[in-house]
Protein backbone atom coordinates (compact mmCIF):
# COMPACT_ATOMS: atom_id res chain seq x y z
CA UNK A 1 0.00 0.00 0.00
CA UNK A 2 2.04 3.44 -1.15
CA UNK A 3 1.75 6.35 0.86
CA UNK A 4 0.24 9.38 -0.43
CA UNK A 5 1.69 11.43 2.56
CA UNK A 6 4.01 12.45 0.39
CA UNK A 7 6.84 15.27 1.23
CA UNK A 8 3.95 17.35 2.99
CA UNK A 9 3.01 14.14 5.87
CA UNK A 10 6.63 13.19 6.27
CA UNK A 11 7.55 16.41 6.89
CA UNK A 12 3.96 16.97 9.28
CA UNK A 13 5.74 13.94 11.32
CA UNK A 14 8.82 15.48 11.87
CA UNK A 15 10.64 13.66 8.70
CA UNK A 16 12.97 14.88 6.64
CA UNK A 17 12.32 14.30 3.22
CA UNK A 18 14.82 12.16 1.39
CA UNK A 19 16.70 14.25 -1.51
CA UNK A 20 10.01 -24.24 5.44
CA UNK A 21 10.96 -23.80 8.94
CA UNK A 22 12.34 -20.84 10.15
CA UNK A 23 15.77 -22.05 12.38
CA UNK A 24 14.31 -25.46 12.99
CA UNK A 25 17.87 -26.56 12.54
CA UNK A 26 19.10 -28.69 14.79
CA UNK A 27 23.23 -29.23 13.97
CA UNK A 28 25.60 -27.05 15.41
CA UNK A 29 28.15 -27.77 12.88
CA UNK A 30 28.67 -24.50 10.84
CA UNK A 31 28.99 -25.05 7.59
CA UNK A 32 32.20 -23.46 5.92
CA UNK A 33 31.90 -21.13 2.94
CA UNK A 34 35.57 -20.31 0.61
CA UNK A 35 37.60 -18.51 2.07
CA UNK A 36 38.66 -15.13 0.48
CA UNK A 37 40.31 -12.13 1.01
CA UNK A 38 39.27 -10.64 4.06
CA UNK A 39 39.68 -7.08 2.75
CA UNK A 40 36.29 -5.26 1.76
CA UNK A 41 36.41 -3.05 -1.25
CA UNK A 42 34.66 -0.09 0.52
CA UNK A 43 36.75 3.05 2.73
CA UNK A 44 36.43 4.19 6.10
CA UNK A 45 38.30 7.55 6.59
CA UNK A 46 42.29 6.53 5.74
CA UNK A 47 41.81 2.15 6.54
CA UNK A 48 39.79 -0.27 4.29
CA UNK A 49 37.35 -2.16 6.06
CA UNK A 50 37.98 -5.53 6.75
CA UNK A 51 35.51 -8.76 6.52
CA UNK A 52 35.80 -10.91 9.63
CA UNK A 53 34.37 -14.20 8.88
CA UNK A 54 32.97 -16.91 10.92
CA UNK A 55 33.88 -19.79 11.40
CA UNK A 56 36.69 -19.83 8.71
CA UNK A 57 38.53 -16.99 10.20
CA UNK A 58 37.31 -17.23 13.82
CA UNK A 59 35.06 -19.99 15.60
CA UNK A 60 32.71 -18.09 17.42
CA UNK A 61 30.75 -14.57 16.53
CA UNK A 62 31.78 -13.22 19.56
CA UNK A 63 35.30 -13.66 18.63
CA UNK A 64 34.54 -12.21 15.14
CA UNK A 65 33.09 -9.32 16.84
CA UNK A 66 36.06 -8.92 19.33
CA UNK A 67 38.32 -8.50 15.82
CA UNK A 68 36.57 -5.94 14.27
CA UNK A 69 37.49 -2.51 14.01
CA UNK A 70 34.97 0.77 13.16
CA UNK A 71 33.51 0.18 9.90
CA UNK A 72 34.02 -3.08 9.68
CA UNK A 73 32.06 -6.21 8.49
CA UNK A 74 30.67 -9.30 10.61
CA UNK A 75 29.97 -12.42 7.73
CA UNK A 76 28.61 -15.33 9.35
CA UNK A 77 28.06 -18.22 7.70
CA UNK A 78 24.55 -20.57 8.09
CA UNK A 79 25.11 -22.82 11.17
CA UNK A 80 23.06 -22.45 14.85
CA UNK A 81 25.02 -20.44 17.19
CA UNK A 82 24.80 -21.11 20.54
CA UNK A 83 25.86 -17.66 21.98
CA UNK A 84 24.87 -14.73 24.02
CA UNK A 85 26.88 -11.55 22.17
CA UNK A 86 27.82 -8.00 22.62
CA UNK A 87 29.01 -5.65 20.64
CA UNK A 88 30.95 -2.43 22.37
CA UNK A 89 33.44 -1.26 19.02
CA UNK A 90 31.07 1.60 16.79
CA UNK A 91 29.87 1.06 13.23
CA UNK A 92 30.32 -2.66 12.87
CA UNK A 93 28.39 -4.61 10.94
CA UNK A 94 27.02 -8.07 12.15
CA UNK A 95 25.80 -9.85 8.91
CA UNK A 96 24.62 -13.60 8.07
CA UNK A 97 24.82 -15.52 4.81
CA UNK A 98 21.38 -16.22 5.12
CA UNK A 99 18.75 -14.50 7.78
CA UNK A 100 16.82 -18.25 7.84
CA UNK A 101 20.12 -20.37 8.29
CA UNK A 102 22.37 -18.73 10.88
CA UNK A 103 20.65 -18.92 13.99
CA UNK A 104 21.43 -17.43 17.31
CA UNK A 105 19.72 -20.31 19.90
CA UNK A 106 19.17 -19.16 23.33
CA UNK A 107 18.91 -23.17 24.09
CA UNK A 108 15.54 -21.05 26.54
CA UNK A 109 18.57 -20.59 28.95
CA UNK A 110 20.69 -17.60 27.66
CA UNK A 111 19.41 -14.25 28.17
CA UNK A 112 20.23 -11.88 24.48
CA UNK A 113 21.26 -12.47 21.58
CA UNK A 114 22.94 -9.88 20.85
CA UNK A 115 23.10 -6.35 23.08
CA UNK A 116 24.75 -3.47 21.01
CA UNK A 117 26.61 -0.86 23.34
CA UNK A 118 28.07 1.61 20.47
CA UNK A 119 26.90 3.78 18.21
CA UNK A 120 26.35 2.98 14.76
CA UNK A 121 25.82 -0.78 14.58
CA UNK A 122 24.20 -2.16 11.99
CA UNK A 123 22.71 -5.80 12.88
CA UNK A 124 21.64 -7.45 9.36
CA UNK A 125 20.25 -10.97 7.85
CA UNK A 126 20.45 -13.06 10.90
CA UNK A 127 17.55 -15.18 13.43
CA UNK A 128 17.22 -15.30 16.96
CA UNK A 129 15.28 -17.50 19.04
CA UNK A 130 14.50 -19.15 21.51
CA UNK A 131 16.19 -16.13 24.70
CA UNK A 132 14.33 -15.91 27.60
CA UNK A 133 15.14 -12.05 27.39
CA UNK A 134 15.36 -9.69 23.92
CA UNK A 135 16.40 -11.40 20.50
CA UNK A 136 18.13 -7.89 19.37
CA UNK A 137 18.70 -4.66 21.45
CA UNK A 138 20.44 -2.04 21.31
CA UNK A 139 20.71 0.83 24.12
CA UNK A 140 22.01 4.34 24.86
CA UNK A 141 23.48 4.60 21.27
CA UNK A 142 23.39 7.55 18.65
CA UNK A 143 22.25 5.59 15.68
CA UNK A 144 21.13 1.73 14.85
CA UNK A 145 19.62 -0.24 12.10
CA UNK A 146 18.35 -3.74 12.42
CA UNK A 147 17.47 -5.32 8.51
CA UNK A 148 16.35 -9.06 7.43
CA UNK A 149 16.20 -9.74 11.35
CA UNK A 150 13.84 -12.75 12.21
CA UNK A 151 13.03 -12.67 15.93
CA UNK A 152 10.89 -15.48 17.31
CA UNK A 153 9.63 -17.26 20.39
CA UNK A 154 12.08 -15.05 23.20
CA UNK A 155 11.23 -14.52 26.70
CA UNK A 156 10.81 -10.57 26.25
CA UNK A 157 11.65 -8.38 23.29
CA UNK A 158 11.51 -8.76 19.67
CA UNK A 159 13.74 -6.07 18.10
CA UNK A 160 14.39 -3.47 20.68
CA UNK A 161 16.03 -0.72 21.26
CA UNK A 162 15.92 2.04 24.55
CA UNK A 163 17.31 5.29 25.31
CA UNK A 164 18.86 5.86 21.20
CA UNK A 165 18.43 7.61 18.72
CA UNK A 166 19.20 7.87 14.45
CA UNK A 167 17.88 4.35 14.10
CA UNK A 168 15.95 1.93 11.49
CA UNK A 169 14.04 -1.35 12.41
CA UNK A 170 13.00 -2.66 8.72
CA UNK A 171 12.56 -5.68 6.21
CA UNK A 172 12.15 -7.83 9.71
CA UNK A 173 9.92 -10.46 11.45
CA UNK A 174 9.04 -10.53 15.38
CA UNK A 175 6.86 -12.94 16.81
CA UNK A 176 6.14 -14.99 20.02
CA UNK A 177 7.21 -12.40 22.97
CA UNK A 178 5.66 -11.63 25.91
CA UNK A 179 6.19 -7.86 25.07
CA UNK A 180 6.80 -6.61 22.03
CA UNK A 181 7.90 -7.55 19.24
CA UNK A 182 9.52 -4.43 17.62
CA UNK A 183 9.98 -1.98 20.77
CA UNK A 184 11.42 1.96 20.98
CA UNK A 185 11.83 3.25 24.45
CA UNK A 186 12.63 6.57 26.48
CA UNK A 187 13.85 8.95 24.29
CA UNK A 188 12.50 12.08 22.55
CA UNK A 189 13.72 12.88 19.82
CA UNK A 190 14.49 9.24 18.95
CA UNK A 191 14.84 9.95 15.00
CA UNK A 192 13.53 6.34 14.24
CA UNK A 193 11.63 4.34 11.33
CA UNK A 194 10.06 1.28 11.86
CA UNK A 195 9.18 0.20 7.61
CA UNK A 196 8.43 -3.04 6.31
CA UNK A 197 8.16 -5.28 9.39
CA UNK A 198 5.55 -7.91 9.80
CA UNK A 199 4.72 -8.63 13.69
CA UNK A 200 2.13 -11.57 14.78
CA UNK A 201 1.71 -13.67 17.69
CA UNK A 202 3.36 -11.23 19.89
CA UNK A 203 1.44 -9.40 23.02
CA UNK A 204 2.46 -5.75 20.96
CA UNK A 205 3.04 -5.70 17.56
CA UNK A 206 4.86 -2.02 18.04
CA UNK A 207 5.37 -0.22 21.50
CA UNK A 208 6.49 3.20 21.76
CA UNK A 209 7.17 4.24 25.52
CA UNK A 210 7.52 8.00 25.97
CA UNK A 211 8.74 8.27 22.84
CA UNK A 212 8.54 10.34 19.80
CA UNK A 213 9.41 13.19 17.41
CA UNK A 214 10.50 12.51 14.70
CA UNK A 215 9.57 9.00 14.56
CA UNK A 216 7.53 7.26 11.55
CA UNK A 217 6.29 3.50 11.86
CA UNK A 218 4.86 3.04 8.18
CA UNK A 219 4.32 0.42 5.63
CA UNK A 220 3.91 -2.73 7.78
CA UNK A 221 2.07 -5.77 8.78
CA UNK A 222 0.54 -5.93 12.65
CA UNK A 223 -1.51 -9.18 12.73
CA UNK A 224 -2.81 -11.20 15.44
CA UNK A 225 -0.96 -10.03 18.91
CA UNK A 226 -2.96 -9.14 21.47
CA UNK A 227 -2.56 -5.55 20.15
CA UNK A 228 -1.41 -3.88 16.89
CA UNK A 229 0.35 -0.73 17.57
CA UNK A 230 0.34 0.77 20.85
CA UNK A 231 2.68 3.95 21.14
CA UNK A 232 1.93 4.68 24.82
CA UNK A 233 2.87 6.90 28.43
CA UNK A 234 3.16 3.82 30.63
CA UNK A 235 4.33 5.75 33.86
CA UNK A 236 5.88 9.40 35.14
CA UNK A 237 9.50 8.82 33.98
CA UNK A 238 9.30 10.99 31.07
CA UNK A 239 5.85 11.15 30.17
CA UNK A 240 4.31 12.07 27.72
CA UNK A 241 4.48 9.74 24.55
CA UNK A 242 4.21 12.36 21.51
CA UNK A 243 5.44 13.16 18.00
CA UNK A 244 5.07 10.19 16.01
CA UNK A 245 3.83 9.20 12.92
CA UNK A 246 1.61 5.91 11.96
CA UNK A 247 1.11 5.78 8.26
CA UNK A 248 0.25 3.42 5.59
CA UNK A 249 -0.12 0.23 7.67
CA UNK A 250 -2.06 -3.36 7.50
CA UNK A 251 -3.32 -3.66 10.96
CA UNK A 252 -6.05 -6.96 11.46
CA UNK A 253 -7.19 -9.46 13.65
CA UNK A 254 -4.89 -8.40 16.69
CA UNK A 255 -7.27 -10.36 19.00
CA UNK A 256 -5.07 -13.20 19.86
CA UNK A 257 -5.89 -14.65 23.20
CA UNK A 258 -2.99 -17.37 22.90
CA UNK A 259 -0.17 -15.18 22.41
CA UNK A 260 2.29 -14.33 25.45
CA UNK A 261 1.68 -11.09 27.34
CA UNK A 262 3.15 -9.62 31.04
CA UNK A 263 0.36 -8.94 33.44
CA UNK A 264 1.56 -5.29 32.82
CA UNK A 265 -0.49 -4.95 29.94
CA UNK A 266 -4.22 -6.16 29.93
CA UNK A 267 -5.13 -5.30 26.55
CA UNK A 268 -6.31 -7.36 23.48
CA UNK A 269 -8.88 -6.45 20.62
CA UNK A 270 -7.28 -3.22 19.63
CA UNK A 271 -5.50 -2.42 16.30
CA UNK A 272 -3.93 1.00 17.20
CA UNK A 273 -3.85 2.52 20.50
CA UNK A 274 -2.75 5.61 21.66
CA UNK A 275 -2.25 5.48 24.75
CA UNK A 276 -1.65 8.62 26.95
CA UNK A 277 -0.02 9.87 23.53
CA UNK A 278 -0.12 13.49 22.20
CA UNK A 279 0.63 14.87 18.62
CA UNK A 280 0.62 11.34 16.71
CA UNK A 281 -0.63 11.34 13.62
CA UNK A 282 -2.41 8.60 12.20
CA UNK A 283 -3.15 8.42 9.01
CA UNK A 284 -4.07 5.92 5.75
CA UNK A 285 -4.05 2.81 7.55
CA UNK A 286 -6.03 -0.15 6.82
CA UNK A 287 -7.74 -1.78 10.36
CA UNK A 288 -10.12 -3.79 10.55
CA UNK A 289 -11.37 -7.25 12.01
CA UNK A 290 -10.91 -6.37 16.30
CA UNK A 291 -12.67 -7.66 18.55
CA UNK A 292 -12.96 -4.03 20.58
CA UNK A 293 -11.54 -1.10 19.14
CA UNK A 294 -9.59 -0.18 15.88
CA UNK A 295 -8.04 2.92 16.21
CA UNK A 296 -8.60 4.08 19.83
CA UNK A 297 -7.38 7.31 22.24
CA UNK A 298 -6.94 6.78 25.39
CA UNK A 299 -5.96 8.38 28.49
CA UNK A 300 -2.86 6.83 30.79
CA UNK A 301 -0.92 8.93 33.54
CA UNK A 302 -1.79 11.82 31.02
CA UNK A 303 -5.05 13.08 29.09
CA UNK A 304 -4.26 12.24 25.50
CA UNK A 305 -4.17 15.65 23.05
CA UNK A 306 -3.50 17.12 19.91
CA UNK A 307 -3.45 13.53 17.82
CA UNK A 308 -4.85 13.46 13.93
CA UNK A 309 -6.69 10.55 13.32
CA UNK A 310 -7.42 11.13 9.24
CA UNK A 311 -7.61 9.39 6.22
CA UNK A 312 -7.84 5.67 7.49
CA UNK A 313 -10.12 2.75 6.21
CA UNK A 314 -11.03 0.99 9.58
CA UNK A 315 -14.06 -1.62 9.31
CA UNK A 316 -15.41 -4.43 11.07
CA UNK A 317 -14.81 -3.56 15.09
CA UNK A 318 -17.06 -4.91 17.69
CA UNK A 319 -16.84 -1.92 20.18
CA UNK A 320 -16.48 0.84 17.52
CA UNK A 321 -13.76 1.52 14.68
CA UNK A 322 -12.69 4.99 16.01
CA UNK A 323 -12.91 5.79 19.88
CA UNK A 324 -11.55 8.56 22.11
CA UNK A 325 -11.57 8.00 25.89
CA UNK A 326 -12.40 9.95 28.57
CA UNK A 327 -11.36 12.40 30.26
CA UNK A 328 -9.12 13.92 26.98
CA UNK A 329 -7.07 16.64 26.25
CA UNK A 330 -7.73 19.44 23.60
CA UNK A 331 -7.36 19.10 20.02
CA UNK A 332 -7.94 15.66 19.39
CA UNK A 333 -8.71 15.52 15.99
CA UNK A 334 -10.52 13.07 13.87
CA UNK A 335 -11.56 13.19 10.16
CA UNK A 336 -12.02 12.58 6.33
CA UNK A 337 -11.76 8.21 7.88
CA UNK A 338 -13.91 5.80 6.10
CA UNK A 339 -15.81 3.89 9.47
CA UNK A 340 -19.12 2.86 10.44
CA UNK A 341 -19.22 2.77 13.88
CA UNK A 342 -17.61 5.41 16.85
CA UNK A 343 -17.54 6.62 20.38
CA UNK A 344 -18.70 8.64 21.02
CA UNK A 345 -21.04 8.58 17.93
CA UNK A 346 -19.98 12.31 17.14
CA UNK A 347 -16.31 11.59 17.11
CA UNK A 348 -15.78 13.38 13.89
CA UNK A 349 -16.78 16.92 14.67
CA UNK A 350 -14.47 19.90 15.90
CA UNK A 351 -13.76 18.97 19.66
CA UNK A 352 -15.58 15.48 20.21
CA UNK A 353 -15.20 14.79 23.92
CA UNK A 354 -14.56 11.40 25.36
CA UNK A 355 -16.37 8.62 25.78
CA UNK A 356 -17.17 7.38 28.91
CA UNK A 357 -17.90 3.90 27.70
CA UNK A 358 -14.39 3.26 25.95
CA UNK A 359 -12.98 3.96 29.28
CA UNK A 360 -14.76 1.44 31.47
CA UNK A 361 -13.67 -1.25 28.53
CA UNK A 362 -10.34 -0.44 29.06
CA UNK A 363 -10.68 -0.79 33.25
CA UNK A 364 -12.55 -3.69 32.91
CA UNK A 365 -9.13 -5.40 31.33
CA UNK A 366 -7.27 -4.24 33.90
CA UNK A 367 -9.86 -5.53 36.88
CA UNK A 368 -9.42 -9.11 34.97
CA UNK A 369 -5.84 -8.95 34.67
CA UNK A 370 -5.88 -8.20 38.71
CA UNK A 371 -7.51 -11.32 39.44
CA UNK A 372 -5.60 -13.52 36.77
CA UNK A 373 -8.71 -13.98 34.57
CA UNK A 374 -6.46 -12.93 31.51
CA UNK A 375 -5.98 -15.06 28.56
CA UNK A 376 -2.15 -15.60 27.61
CA UNK A 377 -0.23 -18.13 26.27
CA UNK A 378 3.54 -19.23 26.77
CA UNK A 379 5.98 -17.66 24.54
CA UNK A 380 8.58 -20.83 24.31
CA UNK A 381 5.49 -22.87 22.11
CA UNK A 382 4.15 -19.98 19.55
CA UNK A 383 4.18 -21.04 16.14
CA UNK A 384 7.55 -21.85 14.70
CA UNK A 385 7.49 -19.05 11.45
CA UNK A 386 8.19 -20.01 7.65
CA UNK A 387 11.84 -18.78 6.02
CA UNK A 388 11.55 -14.57 5.85
CA UNK A 389 13.10 -13.14 2.78
CA UNK A 390 17.24 -13.07 2.56
CA UNK A 391 18.86 -10.00 1.70
CA UNK A 392 19.76 -10.36 -1.83
CA UNK A 393 23.70 -9.42 -1.92
CA UNK A 394 25.04 -10.79 1.79
CA UNK A 395 28.95 -9.68 -0.02
CA UNK A 396 27.67 -5.88 -0.21
CA UNK A 397 30.01 -3.09 1.43
CA UNK A 398 29.28 -2.60 5.22
CA UNK A 399 26.59 0.31 6.22
CA UNK A 400 27.45 1.78 9.46
CA UNK A 401 24.16 2.96 10.94
CA UNK A 402 24.51 6.90 10.46
CA UNK A 403 21.90 9.58 10.27
CA UNK A 404 21.37 9.10 6.62
CA UNK A 405 21.33 5.62 6.53
CA UNK A 406 18.67 5.35 8.85
CA UNK A 407 15.89 7.57 9.78
CA UNK A 408 16.19 10.48 7.28
CA UNK A 409 14.31 8.21 4.55
CA UNK A 410 11.33 7.17 5.35
CA UNK A 411 10.15 4.85 3.09
CA UNK A 412 11.66 1.18 3.26
CA UNK A 413 15.46 0.95 1.66
CA UNK A 414 16.92 -0.78 -1.15
CA UNK A 415 20.02 0.89 -1.30
CA UNK A 416 23.09 -1.51 0.13
CA UNK A 417 21.08 -4.63 0.11
CA UNK A 418 21.21 -5.47 -3.63
CA UNK A 419 17.43 -5.35 -4.05
CA UNK A 420 16.70 -3.99 -7.44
Amino acid sequence: MASSLGIAGIAGCGMTPPGGDSGEQTSSTNETGDVTDSTATTTRGRRESATHRVPDEYPTIQAGIDAAEAGDLVLVAPGTYPETLTVSTPNVTVRGRDRNAVVLDGEFKRGTAIEVGSDGVALENLTARHYRGTAFYWTGVNGFRGSFLTAYNNGYYGIYAYDARDGRFEHSYASGHPDAGFYLGRNRPYDAVVTDVVAEHNAIGYSGTSTGGPLTVSESVWRHNKVGIFPNTLDQADPPQRGSCIVDNQVYANNNPDAPALPAYPLLGVGILLWGGSENIVAENHVRDHDRFGIVVQPHIVEPSDNEIRDNRVEKSQEADLALGQPAGEGNHFHDNTFTTSLPTDIERARPEGSETVTDIFAALEQQAQVGDFPTGNWRDQPVPGDQPSMPDYDAPPRPATKESSWETSTPQTDGYGIE
